[in-house]
């Protein structure tokens, strides 16, 4: 298909999905067609897509790779839905950090980290953010960022700004990866990217309502951070028109498609994310960021999320922190965990260091034998059984 008459079907499409009587909406058209590939006369790109491509490879066959075959479906499924045409061309990757963020390189390898799944509360909301990353990629946004940032700083330069800021995957990466990560957009191309890529999720379905929410979330939290004493969020940090984004985003969705719908809950989401929900919120309590912990369990639980895992995180949450009274906290979080039914079986075993360390024998016994019938193949049985030594343990 010719770019021309690609670019009309687009234009066309972008009509269908505005209802009638609504404001048309100022949105930039894709400046690529599917499966678009650099051409000689762009040595340039075709360089970056040959380090992009062998950074992928890395990429695969990083630790740190989150493997799990229905996480990744549920967001590749969501991509596809956004990316329309060119769902061939995009490659996700879901990689463990806990922070929000998400990149997408010109090639098409678009990284996910898990702090941004813990932090969106829907299938609507990773919409928002999958259709902000492809509208960069279907504006060709990090090749234009990519000339210009290499036409105002040496390669020395380039290296050092790009390592370990953005990839999160804690990779050897070139000096092209590395100014890449470091990019930061134009408000023009943000601008861009932001109403591009809700006209691609209303399109395919998704709620485009959810494209401000997710700066409101986002920005709440960070508010309840600082207001505590923690440290901001880097990504607002470099986004600093965050506030007027999402009012942008909230007038001209309103605009376009019409007041938001009530709110609701997404089971699919909740499910897709219930296999992993463990290991991504033990990599936030590793944070030491526990207000931005507070603040995702109090969303977590709004949405569904067990509550025996939320009490369970709110012990950890307390225990680690330390404070005056966050032992007590923490028992009692670890208690009505375990007084659910089904509970995480790390909280008998915590609840027995704290009752060992509270001189409440019987207690830590009772709690660490429970722990041992759930779980009788745990790694520190061995510790355990020292301190039950006074105990039969089956």
């Amino acid at each position: 298909m010719r770019l021309r008459g690609f670019i009309g079907m687009v234009a066309l499409y972008a009509l269908l999905v505005i209802p009638a009587g609504a404001v048309a909406p100022s949105v930039p058209l894709p400046a690529i067609q599917p499966g678009y590939k650099p051409t000689p006369q762009g040595k340039d790109e075709q360089g970056l897509w040959l380090e992009m491509q062998e950074y992928e490879q890395q990429l695969m066959r990083s630790p740190l790779l989150v493997r799990d075959p229905g996480l990744n479906t549920y967001v590749k499924d969501i991509t596809c839905r956004v990316a329309g045409p060119y769902c061939a061309d995009i490659r996700v990757y879901i990689v463990r950090n806990p922070a929000f963020n998400a990149s997408m390189a010109p090639n098409g390898t678009m990284i996910i980290w898990t702090g941004l799944l813990t932090r969106v509360s829907s299938g609507d909301e990773l919409a928002t953010v999958l259709g902000h990353e492809t509208a960069h990629f279907v504006r060709t946004h990090s090749i234009t960022q990519w000339r210009s940032i290499r036409k105002g700083m040496a390669a020395g330069q380039i290296l050092s700004l790009g390592l370990g800021v953005a990839t999160g995957v804690l990779l050897p990466v070139g000096e092209s990866f590395a100014a890449l990560s470091a990019l930061s957009f134009s408000r023009q191309q943000e601008a861009e990217a932001d109403l591009l890529g809700a006209q691609m999720m209303a399109g395919a379905g998704f709620d485009p309502h959810a494209s401000y929410r997710v700066w409101d979330m986002l920005i709440a939290e960070d508010k309840r951070a600082v207001d505590k004493g923690e440290e901001g969020s880097t990504l607002l940090r470099t986004h600093p028109e965050s506030d007027d984004r999402s009012e942008v985003l909230r007038e001209w969705t309103t605009a376009t498609y019409g007041p938001p719908p009530a709110p609701r809950q997404d089971p699919a989401f909740r499910d897709a994310m219930a296999a992993n929900y463990r290991l991504f919120m033990d990599d936030q309590i590793d944070t030491s960021r526990y207000s931005r912990t507070e603040f995702l369990l109090e969303r977590h639980a709004a949405i569904g999320v067990d509550p025996a895992l939320i009490e369970f995180y709110r012990g950890e949450m307390f225990r680690q922190r330390a404070g005056d009274g966050d032992a007590i906290r923490a028992r009692d979080a670890y208690a009505a965990s375990v007084a659910m039914g089904h509970p995480v079986p790390d909280a008998y075993r915590n609840l027995g260091y704290f009752y060992t360390k509270a001189g409440d024998r019987q207690a830590a016994r009772e709690n660490f034998k429970r722990y041992l019938e759930v779980v009788p193949d745990a790694d520190d049985r061995a510790m355990i059984e020292f301190y039950l030594q006074d105990e039969d343990v089956p």
